[in-house]
Formats: structure tokens, sequence, C-alpha cells
């Protein structure tokens, strides 16, 4: 445990140390700071709409970093060499990896606090205090992150960061659409279509089931409904990544 937690600290050290990471941060700062003359500037429900603006930076903003750090995550190691330097120690594969994937989500965990500090701010100028339907939907971002960090881990091992940030990607964007991928895979008179689809739909994940951004943006009840299940769901299937990720990097062979 106790090395677990040096190579946890290590990565986050090194994560927050990148001028590109303060870069994108402080985009995202600013997107929700323009979210306040978004609100003049639209027509109906002034209100939702800065929130689903602003809801929605955090998401992609979060995913951002989650891909461009992760995609290097375990690649960077082995470019620099010092992968040498730790593995030459009684330090396991799985412990190096899964200790880089804590790193990182702790990382995300301070983005996404901070992102998410700045929007109660921004909200309570101009609403009031934000309710508990939005800490929740951001808790269950972070899950979502996790399970993106998870393949962009899994990747990251797998092959160079280019490869893996195109891999990552796709899943990011595949897992946005999986509904709409099985609707339409449903409507195709092509079986080809229709058991590719179907594949994607299983294979993939299902970005969407770790949502309730609709409820937070229209200050609904929380949806404990969903919630639980995509939990559930979410941690099961970053913890198969996970696995699967390590699983690889145990098979690598590093010289």
């Amino acid at each position: 445990m106790r090395r677990l937690r040096a190579i946890a600290t290590n990565t986050f050290r090194e994560a927050v140390r990148d001028r590109v990471l303060y870069s994108i941060l402080f985009f995202a700062v600013g997107v929700l700071g323009l979210s306040l003359v978004a609100r003049e500037l639209t027509i109906g429900d002034q209100a939702k709409v800065v929130r689903s603006v602003a809801q929605g930076a955090i998401d992609v903003f979060g995913a951002v970093i989650a891909m461009f750090l992760g995609v290097s995550l375990v690649w960077k190691e082995l470019d620099r060499k010092t992968v040498y330097t730790v593995l030459s120690k009684p330090i396991p594969r799985w412990t190096f990896v899964v200790g880089k994937y804590l790193g990182l989500m702790l990382t995300l965990l301070v983005e996404v606090g901070i992102l998410a500090l700045s929007y109660g701010v921004f909200l309570t100028l101009q609403e009031g205090f934000p309710p508990p339907v939005l800490w929740v939907s951001l808790a269950m971002l972070v899950v979502e992150l996790g399970l993106l960090t998870a393949w962009a881990t899994l990747f990251s091992a797998a092959s160079s960061p280019v490869t893996a940030a195109a891999f990552t990607l796709s899943v990011f964007v595949i897992g946005h659409l999986a509904d709409d991928i099985w609707v339409f895979g449903g409507r195709s008179d092509s079986e080809a279509v229709r058991q590719a689809a179907r594949v994607l739909y299983w294979a993939l994940p299902n970005f969407e089931v770790l949502s309730i951004r609709d409820a937070a943006v229209h200050h609904r009840d929380i949806p404990w409904d969903r919630v639980w299940p995509g939990l559930v769901y979410g941690l099961s299937y970053a913890g198969v990544v996970l696995l699967a990720a390590v699983s690889v990097f145990e098979r690598k062979d590093i010289r």
C-alpha cells in the first residue's frame, strides 16, 4: 500500500507541474465565466441555458484533461526509461499501473473540484446556492472520468500516445452516442450493420448511463434510481478495464 501511494503521489505531482494542464483549466474557468454573458444573449429560460453551458463545459474539459494526461500515462515512463528504475525495485507491475491510474484520478478530482467551486460561486451570484442534485451530478462525472481514464490507461499501456489518443477519443464519442448507435443499428436493413451496432453497444461504455446532467440543469430531484445503478456500472466497468490494462502491462516486454 505504501508503494502504491508513493507512485500515485508522484504521478499527481508530475501532472500538476504540467503547464498545459493549467492552460486547459484556465480556459475552462474562463468558459464558465463567459456563461454569465450568455445569460444576457439567450432567449427563453436564460437560467437553464447558463446551467447547461456551464455543466457541459465541465464535462468536456474534464474529459479533455483525462484523455490528455491518460494517453501518455504509461508510455511516458517507458519513453523516459524511468520505468526501469521503478521496476528494478520489488514493485509488482500491477502496483505501477494502478498507482499511475490513482494519481491521475487524484488530479482529475482536484480539477473537477476547482471547476465545481468556480461554477458554484457563479451560480450563487446569479441564482442562489446550487441544489444537491448539482453536486451528485458532478460526482457522477468523476465516475465517468474514472472509466474514461481506465480506457486511456489501457491504450497507453498497449500503444503510443497518438494511437492511444485516437482510440480513447473513439471510446469517448461512441460512449456518448451508444443509445443512438443502438437505435440506428436497429433500423438498418443490413444485418452486418445491426450486428456491428450491437457489438459496439455492449462492448463499449455507455456514458449516458452515468449522466444526470439534465436533472441538474433543470433543478429536479436527485434521480436515485439512476444514480445507484450508474455507480455500480461505472465502477465495475472501470475495474474490469483497469484489470485489462494491468494484464497488458504484465505481458509487455520492457527492455
